[in-house]
């Protein structure tokens, strides 16, 4: 307990102050009831239902969800970064419904975010700025709107990782060394593996950031060290990716499985949500959707304390060449992201490989939440001397709270066991099935409704296969996360069709022997031949060379990263002492 005193004792009062502060944020989320009406509310909670039972299915990296295309299943781990997830079962795994589970790694969210925000603009400009920069990140109003408007767990958590890789990689290029590299790539990593979208929009921000820091480096210390750092930092990424491998290796190579198209075209598109100038300016506050062009009832707004400290960091400290590098970059940072939400960039949009997946330009104001919460701390920078019981970064710290407290009020609904059930995602999907029910490259015709919705609606035990030629009976055994079994009574040799998309990485046995599986058509489900008899059947879901390659990146990848952060012992010569 004394070190325990004794670590709090050395912690930073202005972390302690950004940490009180932050509690605004996050008090909403002890409340009763969860916000169902929210964007994606209801999705957090069947993915997480998902998550957990092909856990509890024995896998212990889900790929599938049993439940989704109207009980067709989705490889929806596959191509879904699953990070947050695997936070959320730890909560539920510790006795939390599912919905309190997510509602918990929110509030872990915001708080994790809060104290790498600290760090990062501690390490820039001071404590000071570092107050000032975590408070202004965690009330950024996009922060608000991933949580209490778009209610987006992926997306939100990834706000932990975005000033911890900055952070990280700052640290690679200016002290060099296996630790930094080991942290900087495992930060990666966690970005990676936390939100698609993010990860691939933060990307070109964090390269500029790097190729900045070289450039200072280079121009200070000379370019031989430059480049040793550039070196550094590039076996960072590498490590970040490596790590990353189980998950991205399928999701780029088996994406042509699925119909990609679905979403990233008709609401998805991108073209249909660009932002204009009015819209990032404007206090508007709404809890509705994103439409085409104006149609929007959601907000799109930069904020207006980022914006106005921003503009008074510029002003006012300009003339000072202290952090004048820093700020020139996290400005023109801004400038570059805004210009890429307008719709006159849209024929960059085209251009950019892979673009189509970020979906909404309007993504990119998570990038904004980083660059102006730091360039509005640089009003700070380097504010602590004499370190006044209040300092003034203080009083904006509170003001930023304060002001920003309207923008966190969700609009609460009850609690839904139903939610919580497998019924949940079906009747999610049954309001518009094209827009909502995913299809496999096999599949030829789109899925309106399935045999089993009427199971689920009724609240029946599933009856996952049926015989599709010949005469014979089907009784159901098991049905898993990614497993079913049934026991098939054959008069005759039959075809015996599973109500389960075709996916690579299914296989089947008959009485425990291996069997081949094809698709049917229309909608490309399971398909096998067991002899005449009684057998039993067993479907579950597995790995493929790809996914046992992206396995074993990370397993070496994970064993370097460990082997980076082991403290380096040497003997001094002519003493038995060693150091690190």
């Amino acid at each position: 307990m004394r070190r325990v005193w004794a670590f709090l004792h050395r912690v930073d009062r202005e972390l302690w102050w950004a940490l009180a502060l932050s509690t605004f944020a996050w008090m909403p989320l002890l409340a009763p009831g969860y916000f169902f009406q929210a964007h994606d509310a209801p999705h957090t909670v069947f993915f997480l239902h998902a998550f957990d039972k092909a856990l509890r299915d024995g896998y212990l990296i889900p790929r599938w969800a049993t439940d989704f295309a109207l009980g067709y299943g989705y490889p929806l781990f596959i191509f879904y970064a699953p990070l947050a997830y695997y936070a959320a079962e730890a909560f539920h795994l510790l006795g939390a419904g599912l919905t309190v589970a997510v509602k918990l790694t929110y509030l872990v969210g915001f708080i994790l975010s809060t104290v790498s925000m600290y760090f990062l603009g501690r390490r820039l400009f001071g404590r000071s700025a570092g107050l000032l920069a975590a408070v202004l990140y965690t009330y950024v109003p996009y922060h608000l709107v991933d949580v209490y408007v778009r209610c987006d767990l992926a997306e939100s958590f990834a706000y932990i990782f975005l000033p911890l890789t900055l952070l990280t990689m700052l640290e690679v290029v200016e002290r060099g060394g296996r630790r930094p590299v080991a942290l900087a790539g495992l930060a990666y990593a966690g970005l990676l593996l936390t939100h698609n979208g993010t990860a691939l929009v933060f990307t070109p921000l964090l390269a500029g950031w790097v190729l900045f820091l070289l450039a200072r480096q280079g121009m200070k210390a000379g370019w031989g060290r430059a480049v040793r750092s550039a070196g550094l930092s590039l076996a960072a990424g590498l490590l970040g990716v490596g790590v990353s491998g189980f998950f991205l290796l399928p999701a780029l190579l088996e994406r042509g499985y699925i119909v990609q198209e679905q979403w990233i075209q008709g609401s998805f598109g991108y073209y249909k949500h660009f932002v204009f100038a009015g819209q990032l300016l404007s206090p508007f506050w709404g809890y509705g959707y994103a439409g085409e062009g104006l149609a929007d009832e959601m907000p799109f707004q930069l904020g207006l304390f980022p914006l106005f400290l921003s503009m008074a960091a510029v002003t006012l400290r300009w003339h000072l060449p202290r952090r004048r590098a820093e700020r020139t970059f996290f400005l023109a940072a801004s400038g570059v992201v805004i210009l890429f939400m307008l719709p006159f960039s849209a024929p960059l949009w085209k251009v950019i490989p892979l673009a189509a997946l970020v979906q909404f330009p309007w993504r990119l104001l998570i990038l904004t939440a980083v660059t102006l919460s730091l360039l509005g701390a640089t009003l700070a920078a380097d504010g602590e001397e004499g370190r006044p019981a209040i300092s003034p970064a203080m009083v904006l710290a509170v003001a930023v709270a304060a002001g920003s407290f309207a923008y966190t009020l969700p609009q609460y609904t009850p609690y839904s066991a139903r939610a919580e059930a497998d019924v949940a995602v079906v009747e999610f999907e049954l309001v518009y099935p094209p827009d909502r029910t995913g299809m496999m490259a096999w599949t030829k015709e789109q899925p309106m409704t399935s045999p089993l919705v009427p199971q689920y609606l009724a609240g029946e035990p599933l009856t996952k296969a049926h015989i599709l030629e010949g005469q014979g009976s089907v009784e159901m055994h098991y049905h898993g996360g990614a497993t079913e079994e049934v026991l098939v009574r054959a008069v005759t040799p039959v075809t015996l069709e599973f109500y389960t998309y075709y996916f690579p990485g299914w296989r089947a046995t008959v009485d425990g022997e291996p069997v081949e599986i094809w698709p049917t058509d229309p909608y490309g489900l399971i398909a096998l031949r067991v002899p005449a008899g009684e057998h039993v059947v067993r479907l579950r879901f597995g790995d493929t060379p790809v996914r046992l390659a992206g396995k074993g990146i990370s397993l070496v990848s994970l064993l370097a990263a460990g082997w980076l952060l082991w403290p380096a012992r040497r003997r001094t010569a002519g003493t038995g002492a060693s150091d690190d």
